[in-house]
């Protein structure tokens, strides 16, 4: 039947959802460590910008690839989420016993910082992941991206707690844990790359625009040169 035909859509579709499975436990693996989850995140969005691209050759092989180039400087972003993590978390954990000390600026201030740093993080290493940036260039530009595509990053926020936030519903996160565990990280960044994929292939043309001396059809990773522009969506 032409349905079970390797190239059919049913065949090709079942290959994805595998893929986004693979690279969800490899994530998970990676995650548990606790140092390494930053190259981890970074390389599953390599992976499923490639899926979504259609530009997937070996999942694994790619998905290591990314892995290794971006282990440094995805870790020191990594690290440097952890201690503002940490910091927010002793904020709101002495809020919490002494709420009467607290005055509402304070609390309203460090809602609004942890807001941002929310936001800079759905960008953070899908930016990583493509572009060749300094760190601060990286995190500049996912500021820049999260708030000009402001719908897109609120529902890429709402996909990516939606599988954690099942555990808090009772019995719900032990029933779907199989699935939970193939899909938790990926299926999110999937959606993401969905979403953010027609943005990034703007910022690619503009770059290419700029320096025609580059071929992008002989980089497929289209790496810059500490360099990223974000073009205007009205172009």
């Amino acid at each position: 039947m032409k349905i079970f035909q390797i190239d059919s859509p049913l065949m090709k579709f079942l290959g994805k959802v595998a893929d986004i499975a693979i690279v969800n436990l490899f994530t998970v693996l990676l995650f548990i460590p606790v140092i390494t989850a930053g190259a981890a995140f970074t390389a599953m969005h390599y992976c499923m910008l490639k899926l979504v691209r259609d530009e997937e050759a070996g999942i694994v092989k790619q998905y290591f690839h990314s892995f290794k180039d971006n282990f440094k400087q995805s870790t020191i972003i990594w690290l440097l989420f952890l201690v503002l993590a940490a910091f927010f978390g002793v904020d709101f954990y002495l809020m919490y016993v002494n709420p009467t000390g607290i005055s509402s600026y304070v609390l309203g201030g460090t809602l609004v910082f942890a807001f941002l740093v929310m936001f800079i993080g759905v960008f953070v290493y899908p930016i990583q992941a493509k572009f060749v940036n300094t760190i601060p260039k990286t995190l500049k530009t996912a500021f820049v991206f999260s708030f000009r595509h402001f719908p897109i990053t609120l529902l890429i926020l709402i996909a990516e707690a939606l599988p954690f936030a099942l555990f808090f519903i009772r019995n719900i996160g032990f029933w779907f844990f199989p699935l939970e565990l193939c899909f938790c990280f990926s299926a999110p960044a999937f959606l993401a790359a969905k979403l953010y994929n027609k943005h990034f292939k703007k910022a690619e043309d503009v770059y290419f625009e700029a320096h025609p001396e580059e071929n992008p059809s002989a980089d497929d990773e289209h790496i810059f040169s500490d360099e990223m522009i974000i073009p205007d969506d009205k172009q």
